[in-house]
Parts: structure tokens; sequence; C-alpha cells
């Protein structure tokens, strides 16, 4: 059970892999991590029919990733997508497409 919720930071791990390896302090490779992956989630986020349904009609929510320093009590903001914008076009859902599959008679 908690391979599978930890398959999204080894994703991240994975796919940062050479950054977080020429980071030498543990602490600054593991606070780096946790960033990334703030910032990996935030970008799924966008990619999500939820949210661009949600920009397409209300151009609305800004999507936020932070992250909170126990150590210093600090926020540190990580990503910052405004609403309505662009994403990756494989990412991109056409509503369009959507409202006339879903409207249509075949079910």
């Amino acid at each position: 059970m908690s391979n599978k919720w930890l398959r999204n930071i080894k994703e991240v791990y994975y796919k940062h892999d050479n950054e977080l390896k020429a980071i030498e302090d543990e602490d600054a490779k593991f606070r780096r991590l946790v960033e990334l992956n703030v910032e990996e989630q935030v970008k799924n986020l966008s990619k999500t029919t939820i949210i661009q349904r949600s920009w397409k009609n209300f151009q609305l929510p800004h999507l936020h990733g932070w992250v909170f320093d126990m150590k210093t009590g600090l926020i540190k903001e990580v990503l910052e997508i405004e609403a309505c914008s662009e994403v990756d076009p494989i990412f991109k859902y056409d509503f369009h497409t959507d409202e006339l599959i879903s409207n249509s008679s075949i079910y």
C-alpha cells in the first residue's frame, strides 16, 4: 500500500535525478526534493479536467505550491500557475469535443 503512495515521489526523484545527485548535503537534497515534489504536483493539477474546465469557465483558480520550512518557520513559494495558463498540448482537454460526446445519444 505505501509503495503506491510513494510512487509519485519516486517519479519526481527519477525525473530530477541528475540535479539531486549533484547536491551532496543530505538535508539540502531532501529540501530540494520536497520543493520539486510540490512543483510537480502543482503542474499535475494544471493537467486535470477539473482545473482546465474551471479556467475555461471562470478564469479561476490560480495554483500555488508552497513549502513550509519547519526549521525557520518560513513559507517559500515554489510555483505559481496563473489561471488560464497554457498547458502543454498533450495535456490540454478539448471541452467542445467532450461536450459533444456527453450530449450525444450514444450511451
